[in-house]
């Protein structure tokens, strides 16, 4: 028999091999403070579903993370990340993390994966009220935003209490999808052995080595990575707000509701009646999600800025989603964070301050000149 027909196919196995015993460790070195630099805007799935480049950046001094979701992602020049660019004057970068469906237990399961690095460590948490419908999170969204890798981490958090782990356990039980239910009813009744993981350290290394070489694929491009900052860097913060506003209305020109130009077209592409009626729920499921998330923060002693955003008030006026329902949910909302111990930058008051809202619910412009400026002063208080 000829060997040689074979030898690509051997030299593969053999690597492969090699690769399958070689240690996590090894890899660790791929990122680098240049690959979070990469990184910092770039909402990549090696941010969001990985634990590695979230931990390098929690370890570094460098970097003052920012949760949220699909508001991150939008080329908007007041953005924090593009706003406060100057690091001689701010100690700190701004790093995205979030993305559409990014809601309160998906950002959860993203710091308790964390949770040992994150005492005293500054960090800001965008709520979109949006997010409080009548189902909560679905199915859907946790399979697409949430790796094994993660909820392995988060177990496996020295620090994080039992009671939290029992509490996060119940709540992934909730999802048909999850993986390793076994181990999670073990949890969710604290009942797990020293034996008991719920990934084999086999595949915890093996993932781990695959998150690290993908770190260094090279990244495409987010709306923000082309977007260029139009505020001189000494400016103000009253006239980086003026200048939002101006921004804000030359983008908003097609319509009474100061929603920017090209969502607006959109809307009348749709030519149906919208409804958003399963929106705003005082009663959603979200609660207990947002819950979660502020007390695992407030255990792991971490410095939260949480900022609570508001919606297109006139937008949602004019959609029948009216005053009073949605302020039981900016209400309710900021008694959860409070009452649990944590300080909240309450944004609901601006409902109806044109620019504030850059189309139905996401925050632009002006709305992000408020929040750089909050930003900029608790990197510094």
């Amino acid at each position: 028999m000829k060997i040689k027909p074979f030898t690509p196919i051997i030299i593969s196995l053999c690597l492969f091999g090699i690769f399958l015993i070689l240690p996590s460790s090894w890899f660790s070195g791929l990122i680098t403070t240049k690959t979070l630099e990469k990184q910092r805007i770039a909402l990549s799935d090696q941010v969001l579903k990985g634990t590695l480049i979230q931990d390098k950046m929690f370890r570094s001094n460098a970097f003052y993370p920012i949760y949220g979701s699909s508001e991150l992602e939008k080329d908007d020049p007041f953005n924090p990340a593009i706003l406060l660019r100057d690091q001689t004057v701010y100690s700190q970068q701004p790093f995205l993390i979030g993305t559409g469906g990014s809601t309160d237990l998906i950002n959860a399961i993203e710091l308790a994966a964390q949770y040992d690095n994150l005492k005293g460590k500054k960090m800001a948490f965008i709520i979109s009220p949006q997010w409080f419908t009548n189902h909560g999170l679905t199915n859907k969204n946790f399979d697409a935003r949430i790796s094994k890798t993660q909820l392995n981490h988060l177990f496996n958090q020295k620090n994080l209490s039992p009671e939290l782990k029992q509490r996060y356990a119940k709540r992934l039980l909730s999802f048909k999808n999850v993986y390793n239910r076994n181990y999670l009813e073990k949890m969710s009744k604290d009942n797990v052995s020293e034996t008991d993981h719920y990934l084999s350290s086999f595949n915890t290394t093996q993932f781990e080595k695959i998150e690290a070489i993908k770190s260094r694929v090279p990244l495409s491009k987010t709306e923000l990575t082309d977007t260029e900052p139009i505020t001189a860097q000494e400016a103000s913060w009253q006239a980086i707000r003026k200048q939002a506003e101006i921004h804000g209305a030359k983008h908003s020109q097609s319509n009474a509701f100061k929603i920017r130009d090209e969502y607006w077209d959109l809307i009348k592409a749709h030519k149906r009646k919208i409804n958003r009626d399963y929106e705003f729920n005082a009663h959603s499921p979200e609660f207990k999600d947002l819950e979660l998330l502020v007390d695992t923060m407030r255990e792991a002693g971490a410095d939260v800025e949480y900022i609570s955003i508001p919606s297109n008030g006139k937008w949602y006026d004019h959609i029948g989603v009216h005053k009073e329902k949605r302020q039981k949910v900016y209400d309710k909302i900021n008694h959860t964070v409070i009452s649990r111990g944590g300080r909240i930058y309450d944004m609901t008051d601006k409902d109806y301050e044109p620019y504030v809202i850059s189309d139905a619910v996401h925050i632009g412009w002006k709305g992000w000149a408020y929040i750089s400026e909050h930003i900029a002063q608790h990197m510094h208080r």
